[in-house]
C-alpha cells in the first residue's frame, strides 16, 4: 500500500483492514506500507496503526519518509518507483526463505472487510492472476445530477482491447463482457487495476520477477500506466487470467461511498460463476503520457501490441 495526504480516510481504511486480519488470521499476513512527502496528517495515524499491528503480533513494514516529488519528474516512473518501495519486504522475506501465494495491492480507495475477502475468494475460485473490483468516482449525469461512474478508464482493458466507459450500465463495446457485467457475474478482461488488485506472487520471483516501471523508450513502448504495464508483463509471462468482479465496487472518497446505497441499492448476490478464459485481444487502446510534470495522458492515442507472442490464455 502507498499512501499520501490520505488522512480523511485512513480511519475506514485501517478499521477495515483489521476486521481482514482478524479473518485471515495473523499468521497468514505481512503487510507493507509505503508513505512519503504527505502534509497532513497521514504519518500520525500511520503510527498508531503501527502500534496497533505490534499488538496483533502482525508482520509488518512501514516506511515513510519526507522526500517529494523532484522539479522535473516523470508521472509513471515516479508512481512505479514508490509502488516498487512497498514491495520491498517481499524480496527480503524470500532471502529469509518466505513466499507469500497473493499479493493484494490497496490504493487510497474505501472498501469494507468483505469486499477484499470476496476478491480474495474470486482469485481462489477463478484461479486468476490478477484479480479486481470496480472503482469509481461521480460523473454528470441527465439534469446535470451526480451519478456513480467508473474510474480507472485509463488502465482497465476489456477482451476487445478498448477501455472501460465511464457508463456503468454502458460499460463495455465487448458484448459477451457486457452481458455478464450486467448480471454482476465476474469476468474476463485483458487488465485491470480499480483501486485493488489480489495477484499471483510467482511473477515477482525467480530470476526475472516483474516490478512496476516506466515504459522502455528504447522500444518506443506506448506511455501507459505502471498498472497497465504490470498487466502487459503479466501476460508476456503467461500469467493472464485477469478477473474484474463487478459487484465490488470501491470510492475514493466517503461521500461517495455512501451514494453506493443510494443510487446502487443491495442486490441478491448472483451465484459465483466460473469465468471461461478465451484468448485475449491482439492489440490494446494505449494513450500515452509521454510529457514530464503531467499527470494527463497528452500522446495521441493508439492501438499497439501487448505481448510478443501469442494472446491465448492457457
Amino acid at each position: 500500500m502507498n499512501l499520501y495526504n490520505n488522512e480523511a480516510i485512513l480511519p475506514y481504511i485501517f478499521a477495515e483492514l483489521f476486521r481482514v486480519f482478524e479473518y485471515l488470521g495473523p499468521d497468514n499476513i505481512f503487510i507493507s506500507l509505503y508513505e512519503n512527502g504527505s502534509k497532513d496528517a497521514t504519518r500520525n495515524v500511520i503510527r498508531m496503526f503501527k502500534n496497533s499491528l505490534q499488538t496483533w503480533n502482525i508482520e509488518h513494514l512501514i516506511s515513510t519518509e519526507k522526500a517529494h516529488k523532484p522539479e522535473k519528474w516523470h508521472r509513471i516512473e515516479y508512481l512505479a518507483k514508490v509502488r516498487n518501495k512497498a514491495l520491498k519486504p517481499l524480496y527480503e522475506q524470500e532471502k529469509r526463505g518466505i513466499k507469500y501465494d497473493k499479493i493484494l495491492f490497496i490504493n487510497d480507495a474505501i472498501f469494507c472487510r468483505n469486499d477484499i475477502l470476496e476478491l480474495i475468494y474470486q482469485s481462489d475460485l477463478q484461479q486468476s492472476d490478477i484479480t479486481c473490483p470496480l472503482d469509481f468516482d461521480m460523473m454528470k449525469g441527465e439534469n446535470n445530477k451526480n451519478i456513480i461512474g467508473f474510474r480507472d478508464t485509463w488502465v482497465a482493458r476489456d477482451l476487445g482491447g478498448d477501455s472501460f466507459n465511464k457508463n456503468l450500465n454502458a460499460m463495455f463495446a465487448h458484448k459477451d463482457t457486457f452481458e455478464l457485467a450486467k448480471k454482476k457475474l465476474p469476468f474476463q478482461a485483458q487488465c485491470c487495476w480499480n483501486g485493488a488488485a489480489v495477484l499471483n506472487s510467482e511473477p515477482f520471483y525467480g530470476n526475472d520477477p516483474v516490478k512496476f516501471r516506466r515504459s522502455y523508450l528504447k522500444y518506443d513502448e506506448c506511455s501507459a500506466s505502471e498498472c497497465s504495464l504490470m498487466c502487459n508483463d503479466f501476460w508476456e509471462k503467461n500469467y493472464r487470467r485477469v478477473v474484474v468482479v463487478p459487484r465490488i465496487l470501491l470510492p475514493y472518497e466517503i461521500d461517495h461511498f455512501k451514494e453506493l446505497d443510494n443510487q446502487l441499492p443491495q442486490e441478491e448476490i448472483p451465484e459465483s460463476e466460473l469465468v471461461s478464459y478465451v484468448k485475449g485481444p491482439e492489440k490494446i487502446f494505449c494513450h500515452g503520457l509521454d510529457e514530464l510534470n503531467s499527470i494527463n495522458p497528452g500522446s495521441p492515442a493508439r492501438h499497439v501490441r501487448y505481448t510478443s507472442n501469442d494472446t491465448y490464455v492457457y
